[in-house]
């Protein structure tokens, strides 16, 4: 009984293979049988070259291994710590209301508040009249004529 290997060529069919592979004429099945010849440790000297260009493409071919999974992982779980630092600090921080400090006391009571500071405005326009005394000064030509001299030394 005879047990024939298919893969297992010789050394003047492996040539012819290789003269066909250059000339563009071998098939596929006869592209692994060289690959599977070529890819022998104890070849001799001679199928150097053809082993380099069939060991090139087997690198080629190889395809690297890349997971996402890792990755994914920790940018989930960054964004599950985001989003409950941002649940948190929309639920515990206290509510931003409109108040005011009058006399060092806090007052969030708007209407307070607008009265108070029309009361402080009308005793500042009742107590100052400093804008129109200046409004008065401004076409007055001494005072300017001081201010010009004044400007003018240096």
């Amino acid at each position: 009984m005879k047990i024939r290997i298919k893969n297992k060529i010789t050394f003047s069919e492996a040539d012819k293979l290789i003269e066909r592979y250059y000339d563009g004429l071998t098939s596929a099945d006869e592209e692994k049988q060289l690959r599977s010849f070529l890819s022998q440790s104890t070849l001799p000297e001679r199928y150097k070259p053809e082993q380099a260009i069939f060991g090139y493409f087997d690198g080629k071919k190889k395809k690297v291994q890349f997971s996402l999974r890792p990755t994914i992982r920790w940018a989930s779980v960054a964004a599950v710590i985001l989003a409950s630092v941002f649940i948190a600090k929309l639920y515990l921080t206290e509510k931003q209301s409109d108040y005011a400090f009058i006399d060092g006391k806090k007052i969030t009571n708007m209407s307070e508040i607008k009265s108070q500071a029309l009361a402080s405005l009308s005793d500042i326009s009742a107590k100052n009249n400093e804008v129109e005394d200046g409004l008065k000064n401004v076409n007055n030509d001494e005072l300017i004529k001081k201010q010009l001299d004044v400007f003018s030394g240096f």
